[in-house]
């Protein structure tokens, strides 16, 4: 429970900031940087190592060369583990439980994904751990130093020129004090797939590779090259609330570091050879977002494991065909350029497609698509049928145009069919002509596929009707069910007769036929008295469908009339108290103009409606 707190207590630490709470002077900001960075080693190293593998000192690159892969599909996962962190770190990975199970779709990769809940009343906190092979760490440290800077160049609608999902708009402020690292205030932006509005992060991004201690390894090991983000939400005075846009947030500590299989040479040295460009690279993320807008936490936490899974595949897939990649800064002059004009918008633009947005959002990674698919899940999971396929064809029109296969093939159809029995009345394909004993065959299996797969994409309601035509759709396959079964003793009781007795095939195929034509009877009465039954339940259905309509209108005419009622209510009153009003104001006056006559006579009177004229 101590090592749970203790873990705790350093995940508060990526909570929001405000700008006047960060050190501005380099004295003051470099300790305060450095405590921040020991927070986000204490937290890497709480995320437990992927299961398996073999002992960092028994371990040899898989690779014959550095950066092999040109996608995420040809890098590796490594067997090799890390030093083991000191026991004030590794205490701490129980407090992860047990990895998320995912399916192959969600991880390819095989990544090793957490779940913990939060103690601070706040949303969940998911990790991810793995080790990679194919590409090194000089190379995903210079995409991860170039992520952000490749969408600052960029101008265009919320997001552009995203890797991840999320781009940079605006580069606030921006820090280096002496060698503990980088701090920069970034204003980004994220557009969901759909009709939905663009997300805006202000974010503290702080930067290092040198930000670990001797805690993550022990004795005689030095530390090994590493490249570690944070990221905590920040309230900054130039970035005031943009039109169009919703504020989100998210926090976030990302560590990469090499496995020194192959220790690289001290700075200076004359040694010669990459071999230390083959050690395995270690990737740790920890993350917890809110994408504002009210969606319900439980949504957001629902699509967040395939998410951040999938997070490393984009990243990956970006960064492994590009032999070289500039530093951050290299076209410092674009990026100026392209913030001066994003700064310059009022309200968002439609987004240019490409990067990540070119791309379903399914296959996108990082917090936006965690949020996207939260917002899918969530709508599947707890909206309509209607509303949830609707939603799924919009975020996912590819599903509609891709190479289907026999399996895709009858979904669609009973897909089709289900609607159909719904909304038609109950109307049924016509079934295919035969003759003799196959046409029970024939006809069977054409209603037993459409019975079993319209019972299984039936809309999921609640309502006493959708139970019964759902109840009708199973009686419908357990008759289908039984039909085949005696179909299935005929022809089998048919060969062992030929096969005993050649000499009167000719009667025990009457036998059969005869056995068929009942079968074939039997089964047309059966649904023919499920039919009615349906078309009752349907009909039923539209009657309490009609009557609750003219329920509805005369509850709306209602309360129109009873509205009328009220002001016209009001209207008397109102009536009323303005002819008190003048009667309390003509009596006033006459006593008034009494005695004005008194004190000053007709004359008096006079003068004051001239003024008043006047």
């Amino acid at each position: 429970m101590i090592a749970m707190s203790e873990l705790h207590k350093a995940l508060e630490q990526l909570g929001p900031i405000d700008w006047a709470d960060v050190p501005q002077d380099d004295n003051s900001l470099n300790p305060w940087m450095k405590k921040l960075f020991e927070t986000g080693e204490l937290i890497c190293n709480s995320v437990p190592p992927p299961a398996g593998g073999n002992d960092f000192e028994q371990s040899q690159p898989t690779q014959p060369k550095p950066d092999t892969a040109k996608s995420s599909k040809e890098v590796v996962n490594s067997d090799a583990r890390p030093v083991a962190p000191h026991p004030e770190h590794g205490d701490l990975q129980k407090s992860w439980g047990k990895p998320i199970k995912l399916g192959a779709k969600e991880n390819p990769l095989g990544i090793s994904v957490y779940k913990m809940a939060a103690k601070d009343r706040h949303g969940a906190w998911f990790a991810r751990r793995q080790v990679l092979e194919g590409i090194s760490i000089t190379k995903v440290r210079r995409a991860m130093q170039r992520e952000f800077a490749e969408s600052l160049a960029q101008s265009g609608g919320p997001g552009a020129g995203n890797v991840r999902g999320i781009g940079g708009d605006r580069r606030l402020d921006k820090k280096e004090p002496g060698d503990v690292g980088k701090l920069e205030a970034l204003q980004l932006s994220a557009q969901f797939p759909g009709p939905t509005t663009p997300r805006e992060f202000i974010t503290l991004l702080l930067t290092s590779e040198n930000a670990l201690s001797n805690k993550t390894t022990q004795d005689k090991h030095p530390i090994p090259r590493h490249y570690m983000v944070i990221s905590k939400p920040l309230t900054h005075p130039e970035a005031s609330d943009r039109e169009g846009y919703v504020k989100g947030t998210y926090e976030s500590v990302e560590m990469i570091r090499e496995i020194p299989l192959n220790p690289a040479p001290e700075k200076g040295d004359d040694a010669k050879g990459d071999k230390h460009e083959l050690n395995p690279v270690e990737w740790i993320m920890i993350t917890r977002s809110d994408p504002g807008g009210g969606i319900p936490r439980f949504m957001v936490e629902r699509g967040t494991p395939g998410s951040i899974a999938a997070d490393v595949s984009k990243f990956l897939d970006w960064a492994c065909p590009k032999d070289e990649i500039p530093d951050a800064d290299a076209d410092e002059d674009k990026q100026q350029e392209a913030q001066s004009q994003t700064a310059n918008q009022q309200t968002p633009p439609a987004a240019p497609q490409q990067n990540a947005q070119a791309q379903p959002a399914h296959q996108q990674g990082g917090i936006i698509a965690s949020l996207t698919g939260a917002v899918e899940a969530g709508i599947e999971a707890y909206a309509p049928a209607s509303v949830a396929n609707y939603t799924h064809a919009y975020m996912h029109p590819e599903d509609d145009t891709s190479d289907s296969s026999s399996s895709s093939d009858s979904s669609d159809a009973a897909s089709f069919a289900s609607a159909r029995d719904h909304h038609d009345l109950g109307d049924h394909p016509a079934e295919k002509p035969a003759h003799g004993g196959t046409a029970v065959a024939a006809s069977t299996d054409t209603l037993g596929a459409t019975s079993t797969t319209s019972s299984t994409t039936l809309p999921m309601g609640s309502s006493p009707h959708d139970k019964e035509l759902r109840k009708i759709d199973k009686d419908r396959a357990k008759i289908e069910a039984k039909i085949h079964k005696k179909q299935d003793a005929e022809a089998v009781k048919l060969a062992s007769h030929k096969e005993k007795d050649p000499e009167d095939v000719a009667k025990y195929q009457e036998k059969y036929d005869t056995a068929m034509a009942k079968l074939q009877e039997k089964r047309e009465k059966e649904l023919a008295k499920l039919e009615h039954k349906r078309e009752k339940e349907i009909s039923k259905a539209q009657r309490k469908r009609s009557v609750q309509l003219n329920r509805d209108e005369a509850s709306r005419v209602a309360r129109e009339r009873d509205d009328f009622r009220h002001q016209v209510d009001l209207l008397k009153r109102e009536n009323g108290m303005l002819r008190e009003q003048m009667a309390d104001l003509e009596r006033e006056n006459t006593i008034l103009v009494e005695k004005v006559n008194k004190i000053g006579g007709v004359g008096a009177l006079q003068d004051i409606k001239s003024e008043v004229q006047h």
